[in-house]
């Protein structure tokens, strides 16, 4: 009945740390018995973990202790690459050679905290030539082995992090722009109209979705004011000193041409596009503005004003 009731705690703690509410309100002293285990192991391993180029490259794996209200100890958790955990699933096992982790074998779960961080720092070079992060071909497959503290939760000492690339230029842009219309023959100018609203978003503002090609480049859902599945081009960023190379994508009706300097603002995380094109007996000219809104990542919703540099 002691261990029920034990268990009972341990399995309530693990639901109430997982999620985002207080759990100061539902923890009891279960007398001291200490566990430790993966949290979130299914969603993790159907969402995957992203590594963002810009960013750092490189992701952290928790491990959570509980059945106590308060840490007294740093405690240890050891673990190890087990590649049996990936048989029956669509994940190739990430090579050593790509990564570098914080320890070899242990998790440290410190003094008056819960949660003990295991550092993943991803090789650019190998990331950069390995066109198979563009999705969740990859894992990471822990299994914890041993720990200082009472045992390890059953069915959540292991865990499968499928990992994939995106870039800092992914996610949904605000757009506004200029465009002029001209005859192609004459060169006289037709018409003249701008699209799109204010950056913060007011009046109904278009939103581009940008979507990441590997480390520098991102695709567009749209050509200037026209959007729709026959509508896209490129954007290649150089980080040396944020000039954007803009290219004509081959899936689009629309062939576009650079027509001035293009640059990607890191710190407003905007893009400023100078580009052009023709159409029938029609060239135009865009001025286009491209503002940060927000961005997807591992299912988790983040906006401009939370957590980027210079916002």
């Amino acid at each position: 009945m002691k261990y029920k009731n034990c268990m009972l705690v341990i399995l309530l703690f693990t639901v109430i740390a997982v999620s985002c509410e207080s759990y100061e309100d539902y923890l009891v002293n279960s007398v001291g018995y200490k566990t430790v285990y993966f949290p979130n192991k299914e969603y993790i391993q159907e969402t995957g973990r992203s590594m963002i180029s810009g960013e750092g490259l490189e992701i952290n794996i928790g491990a959570y202790l509980g059945g106590v209200k308060e840490n007294n100890n740093d405690e240890e958790v050891t673990f190890e690459i087990d590649q049996t955990l990936l048989d029956g699933t669509p994940y190739t096992l990430l090579p050593s050679d790509h990564y570098t982790l914080s320890s070899d074998d242990k998790i440290i779960i410190p003094k008056g905290k819960y949660l003990g961080l295991l550092n993943i720092k991803f090789d650019s070079l190998r990331v950069a030539n390995d066109d198979l992060f563009q999705d969740l071909n990859y894992a990471i497959p822990l299994r914890m082995v041993a720990t200082s503290v009472d045992s390890i939760l059953e069915g959540n000492g292991d865990i499968i992090v499928p990992i994939k690339l995106i870039n800092t230029y992914e996610g949904n842009f605000y757009q506004s722009g200029s465009l002029k219309e001209f005859f192609t023959v004459s060169k006289v100018l037709d018409t003249a109209y701008v699209y799109g609203d204010r950056e913060d978003g007011t009046n109904d503002p278009v939103i581009r979705k940008l979507s990441s090609i590997m480390m520098d480049t991102v695709k567009i859902n749209g050509v200037a004011n026209r959007t729709g599945d026959d509508y896209s081009m490129k954007l290649k960023v150089n980080p040396e000193d944020n000039s954007v190379t803009i290219i004509s994508d081959p899936d689009s009706v629309i062939e576009v041409e650079e027509n001035g300097f293009s640059l990607w603002n890191p710190v407003n995380r905007k893009f400023t596009l100078k580009y052009k094109y023709t159409i029938g007996d029609k060239d135009f000219e865009v001025e286009e503005v491209l503002t940060f809104r927000n961005r997807i990542r591992d299912g988790i919703n983040e906006w401009r004003w939370e957590g980027f540099p210079g916002n």
